[in-house]
Parts: C-alpha cells; sequence; structure tokens
C-alpha cells in the first residue's frame, strides 16, 4: 500500500511539474519583444530568403552554419509571416530540448523526461528566447559528443565541424575535442554502419550547403570578415580573466587558494553537496537583489570542474562538456557560463533527490518571476501589455504597448518611405518590414565591417534614427559610424516619439 501511494504521489508531483514547465515555455514563448537582439539571426535569413547571398550581400562576422541551419528549419515559412517570432521561439525551446536530453544521456544517471525539462530550464535560465548562435553550437557540439559515445567516430567529427561553424569560440572546442576523437579513431579503427549511416547523409547535406550558399565561390570574403574579426587578445581578457580573477589582488589570491584546498584536503563529498543544494536557490534569487543580474557565476563554474576534478575524474564527458561550457562563454556580449551552470550544479547534487521539488519550484518560480520583473531591453509586466496581430513577423505576441506604438510607429514611417534605413541597430524592422537596403541589420562598426562602401550607396535613402538607442552607439565598442555620417549628410524632415526621420 505504501509503495502504491508513494507510485501514486510522484505521479501526481511529475504531471504538476509538467503542466506547469508547459505554462512557463508558453508564457515565455509569447512574452516580451526587443528591438536590438530578437531579430538578428532571423534578419541574417530574412536576407537569404530575399536572395542575398551571405558575405557578398551582407556583412555577417560570424562563420555561416548556423544562419543556414535557421534558413532550412524555416524554409517554408515565409519571412513576412505574421507568427514568425512565436514559431521560431517554439523551435528554439524544441533545439533546448534536444540539447538537454543528449546532455543527459552523456553525464546523467537519470533518464526521465522530468530530469529533461528541468534542465531546459536551466539551460534557458533568464536568457531571451530567440535564434542564438551561441545554441547552434551547443546543439551541434552536443551530439557530436553523443556520436563519440556511441563510437560513431567520423559522425562526430563531421559534427565537430558543423559546431566550428557556427560561431568561432567554438573552433576550440573543435580542436580539442577532435585530438581526443582522433586519437581513439586511430587506436580502434572502427567505422561502424550506424556511423556511415549518419556521416554519408549529413555530409552530402554539408556538400549541397557549400555550393548552395556560394561559400567556395565568396570564401576570401569568409575569410576576411569572419577570421579578421576574430581576436586572439580577447581570448585572456574576456574568456580567461574573469574566471580567475577579482578586482582586489587579495580576493583573487584568497580564491585560488580556496580553489587549491578545496582538492587537497579531503573532505566527504556529501559535504560539499549540502553546500551546493544551500547555493543553487541562492544563486537563482540573487538577481532579484543586483537589478537582475547574476553574481559569481564565473567563480561557481570553476568550483564546480575543481570539483568534478576531485570526485568525478574518470567521467571524461563532464571534462568535456565543462570545456564545451567554456567555449560557448567566449562572446563579445555574453560572455558567461550561464548555460551550462545550472545543469553542471544539478548534476553534482544528483542523489539528493529529496531536495528535488524544493529546487524545481524555486527555479519555476524564480524564472518565471525574473522574465515579468526584468524582460530584456523591454518593459516589465507591470506596465500595460497587449497581445499583438496582423503585424508580420510579431503577431501573436504578449507585448509592452510602448513596443507595441514603436512598432506601428516604425511601419507608418516605412509606408511613407519606402527607401527607409532603420538605425543603429534595429534587426527586428528589417524583418517586420521586409526590407533590407544595406549589408548589416546589427550597425555597429564591429558588426559591419563593409559599412563604409555603404555610405555612398545609401547617400540618397531616407534614415530613421531610434532616439533611445543613439547614445548607446555614439562611441565605444558599439559605435555605429555608419549612423552619425548619414546623420552629417542629411537634415531631418520630421521628429515623432521614437525616431528622427532625416532626408
Amino acid at each position: 500500500m505504501n509503495i502504491a501511494l508513494t507510485f501514486s504521489k510522484n505521479q501526481i508531483f511529475s504531471s504538476i511539474i509538467l503542466f506547469l514547465s508547459g505554462l512557463y515555455f508558453a508564457f515565455i514563448s509569447v512574452y516580451s519583444i526587443n528591438q536590438v537582439d530578437l531579430g538578428f539571426q532571423l534578419s541574417a535569413v530574412g536576407r537569404i530568403k530575399n536572395g542575398q547571398v551571405i558575405y557578398k550581400d551582407f556583412d555577417f562576422i560570424r562563420p555561416f552554419f548556423g544562419v543556414i541551419f535557421w534558413d532550412y528549419l524555416l524554409k517554408y515559412i515565409p519571412l513576412q509571416s505574421a507568427y514568425l517570432i512565436l514559431i521560431s521561439r517554439v523551435l528554439v525551446i524544441a533545439e533546448s530540448f534536444i540539447i538537454c536530453h543528449l546532455i543527459q544521456r552523456l553525464i546523467f544517471e537519470k533518464k526521465d523526461i522530468i530530469t529533461t525539462v528541468f534542465l531546459v530550464l536551466c539551460f534557458l535560465h533568464t536568457f531571451p528566447l530567440m535564434l542564438w548562435h551561441t545554441i547552434d553550437g551547443i546543439l551541434f557540439s552536443v551530439l557530436a559528443l553523443y556520436f563519440y559515445k556511441e563510437k560513431h567516430y567520423l559522425s562526430s567529427l563531421l559534427f565537430i565541424v558543423f559546431a566550428s561553424l557556427t560561431k568561432q569560440s567554438f573552433i576550440i572546442f573543435g580542436l580539442g575535442a577532435s585530438v581526443i576523437i582522433l586519437i581513439e579513431l586511430f587506436k580502434m579503427f572502427l567505422i561502424t554502419k550506424k556511423d556511415l549511416y549518419i556521416f554519408i547523409p549529413a555530409f552530402l547535406f554539408f556538400a549541397i550547403v557549400l555550393f548552395q550558399y556560394r561559400i567556395f565561390e565568396n570564401f576570401n570574403l569568409f575569410v576576411e570578415q569572419v577570421l579578421k574579426s576574430a581576436s586572439p587578445f580577447y581570448l585572456y581578457e574576456g574568456c580567461i580573466a574573469p574566471y580567475f580573477t577579482f578586482e582586489k589582488k587579495f580576493h583573487t589570491i584568497l580564491y585560488i587558494l580556496s580553489l587549491v584546498l578545496i582538492y587537497f584536503i579531503d573532505i566527504n563529498r556529501k559535504v560539499f553537496e549540502i553546500i551546493l543544494v544551500i547555493i543553487f536557490p541562492i544563486f537563482i534569487l540573487y538577481p532579484f537583489l543586483n537589478d537582475g543580474q547574476f553574481k559569481g557565476s564565473y567563480a561557481l563554474y570553476v568550483i564546480l570542474f575543481i570539483l568534478f576534478l576531485k570526485y568525478e575524474r574518470q567521467n571524461k564527458f563532464i571534462f568535456l562538456l565543462l570545456f564545451l561550457g567554456w567555449c560557448s562563454s567566449i562572446s563579445w556580449g555574453y560572455n558567461t557560463p550561464a548555460f551550462f551552470i545550472l545543469i553542471f550544479l544539478y548534476r553534482f547534487i544528483e542523489n539528493k533527490e529529496k531536495f528535488s521539488i524544493f529546487l524545481w519550484g524555486t527555479v519555476l518560480m524564480a524564472f518565471s518571476f525574473y522574465r515579468c520583473r526584468y524582460p530584456y531591453a523591454s518593459e516589465s509586466l507591470t506596465s500595460k501589455h497587449v497581445f499583438t496581430e496582423n503585424i508580420p513577423a510579431v503577431s501573436g505576441l504578449l507585448i509592452s504597448e510602448k513596443e507595441y506604438s514603436y512598432i506601428l510607429e516604425s511601419q507608418q514611417i516605412h509606408k511613407e518611405h519606402k527607401d527607409i534605413v532603420f538605425l543603429p541597430a534595429s534587426p527586428l524592422l528589417d524583418i517586420i518590414n521586409g526590407s533590407f537596403p544595406n549589408r548589416a541589420s546589427w550597425e555597429m562598426d564591429i558588426e559591419y565591417p563593409n559599412w563604409k562602401s555603404d555610405l555612398q550607396k545609401l547617400k540618397t535613402n531616407t534614415i530613421a534614427v531610434d532616439n533611445s538607442l543613439l547614445s548607446y552607439y555614439k562611441e565605444g565598442f558599439f559605435v555605429s559610424s555608419i549612423t552619425f555620417e548619414l546623420m552629417k549628410q542629411k537634415r531631418i524632415i520630421k521628429k515623432t516619439k521614437y525616431f528622427t526621420v532625416y532626408k
């Protein structure tokens, strides 16, 4: 009877969790938009749909495979589809499910759907739900590791190539993982039929992609735009220093000494498990005390690496995924291991099942409240929101009245001036209007290496400058020189609530 009662309770708990998680995923699919990042990768897909050739007709300083992957996924979805953003968000959630299921197969003891759903919550955390090259790189990387575990060596190596062609930082992961796979392949020299069944069609697809998207034809432009933008100096400054240094040298020394002590002092693993069970909810809840920002993620990631090295050094897939998590954090605008940190934190305390309900509830409530309170680059749910309809790309979304009026105003301006260029960074408006007059949808210099060639081309175009974004792109790393040069060449013909229009 007790066994039956327990089984019944577990079933009820599982059903409630899945239902609430389903509501959460539905909510984040429709809630909020942002003008700067949401449409970035979609705008590149849109340019391809419009017949433009990557690197030749538009600037793209990252490798091509993520954009092409999404061009195939959205092949039968028109660019002007009313629900383009909603569809793409649902696909990103599906992509995250595949990633987390594979991670679960690689390093977790639990293989149930409940754990997969929990890992998806942890993986997406508070990230603004959208297509992103980092998520694509993670997908192909974990597929490569899964094929490696299954001893499908050729397929594993090919998917590492796919991952490396989504973002420059995954090349580092690709080089390291390839050496390990090749060593094992040469030792065993094992090529199975199942491996070939995956490798051959995937390789043929890759060959078709290279010709269909004219990569070979424009290889010199690919090298010029992609490789020149990768700075080796950033590797230390942006990707190593944050993990090991603090503002004060004393804190850095104390931190490194603590890492050494954690590794060498003989302490029962259960002690660290209890400590991490306490840290888990604190880490999740801290953003509410820090203006929506996580704190200590770099240090916590290194501590987790040390703990796994201390207690599970034989599990090579944990360390390959830790390496992948670090590579995924190498980024100009999102250099954090946030996609992996909660997953590894939960993996270390996986056996503390009695805390799972508490942790799950904390994650679900905290992230739901966080997204309502701190939507990325948008208005919180406390302001008035409306469901959009009859607007290309963004119909069916719950957005603030401010964002809604911003879009309507931009549509009206575009209706009056068909040659309009929205500056300094409006990829979402490019998608909504189905118009890509210049070579970049992020018009900042770093993302727009050929902006000077567009300066003459856009001499007669009308431009609409976002009043709120202008100061952000005025100087520094994200400067938008073309915006200010075009403003000098033209005169103001109209000022609206959100834009200044120049002719």
